[in-house]
């Protein structure tokens, strides 16, 4: 059954009226008892709500008022790290190189075969400084930034810089060993360690430094030359002196190692044999005095730490000096 022609206006404005829209029933056009047109437009909308939706409700953007910042500020603050300065790069590489030289092996095994050697030595588990001046290193990448203001200062007193030899580079693990908290402090900072040295090699080194004194154990340390040829000559001038530990013992007495492991220390020789000793002395108690056998609990337990602390003593006797 069809509907009249009223119904389905009626039907339509409420339709429309769900959708959004209202239907102008004026004018329209009739012929043959059919409604041959009608105008629909959209319902009016207030100036407050369309205001209102196109100003707020939304989250704000981060950063507020001035999160964006400019292509000059932007470019100001970009900064190179440590392996990204070509001055940097050039010391690093000829670090690890003359190291190998001097030893016959890398200062590292992944050093090996890195393709990029002073982004891998960045983050190995081996600490690594170069001591020298800024005027014969990282200075003259004008791209890396000074590490504070008080190198700033000490950087614009000609005098103080030629006397005062710095860290010219530090990697991550050196860092953590000497205290400080960024490359930015470390990179500049006044060295506690040696820039002068007789010999071009030598091993077994052990030093106070960092900003909270802690020994370097076991370290190595080498003379950094550059080469160049001046005159139709060569002519080789100092760069400055690289320091790489794997193990420092802090205040504390702990033996400490990149990632913050820290350990009790080894003990000397001199504490082995003592050990020894006293360990040795409790077994014949057990035995002589208490009148216990080779069997009894006790005496197997005092037994098997002697056996161990002997062990030590024949591992130290052992390793090398």
């Amino acid at each position: 059954m069809s509907l009249p022609w009223s119904r389905r206006v009626i039907l339509l404005a409420l339709l429309l009226h769900q959708t959004g829209h209202a239907l102008s029933l004026a004018p329209i056009s009739w012929r043959g008892g059919r409604a041959l047109s009608t105008t629909v437009q959209p319902r009016h909308v207030s100036p407050t709500l369309l205001a209102k939706k196109k100003g707020g409700g939304g989250k704000k953007k981060k950063g507020g008022k001035g999160g964006k910042q400019s292509g000059f500020a932007w470019a100001s603050s970009f900064e190179l790290k440590p392996w990204e300065s070509s001055a940097l790069r050039e010391i690093v590489e000829a670090g690890c190189r003359t190291f190998q030289t001097r030893t016959g092996k890398p200062l590292h095994p992944a050093l090996a075969d890195a393709a990029d050697v002073p982004k891998a030595l960045w983050t190995l588990p081996v600490a690594c400084v170069i001591v020298g001046h800024p005027t014969e290193a990282a200075s003259s990448d004008a791209q890396l930034p000074a590490a504070d203001d008080a190198v700033e200062v000490a950087a614009a007193d000609s005098t103080a810089a030629a006397s005062e030899a710095v860290y010219v580079y530090a990697n991550l693990a050196a860092i953590e060993a000497l205290g400080f908290a960024d490359w930015q402090s470390a990179i500049g900072a006044p060295s506690a360690l040696p820039e002068e040295m007789s010999k071009k090699y030598e091993s077994g080194y052990s030093k106070k430094a960092g900003l909270r004194p802690v020994t370097l154990l076991d370290a190595s340390r080498w003379v950094l030359e550059k080469a160049a040829v001046e005159g139709g000559k060569l002519v080789t001038s100092r760069v400055g002196l690289c320091y790489a530990w794997s193990e420092w013992q802090d205040e504390d007495g702990f033996v400490c190692e990149p990632g913050g492991k820290r350990r009790t220390p080894d003990p000397t020789p001199e504490e082995l044999a003592a050990a020894i000793e006293e360990k040795g002395a409790e077994v014949r108690r057990l035995k002589e005095e208490e009148g216990l056998g080779n069997k009894d609990p006790q005496v197997q337990e005092a037994v098997a730490a002697l056996l161990s602390l002997k062990a030590a003593a024949e591992e130290l006797e052992k390793s090398p000096a």
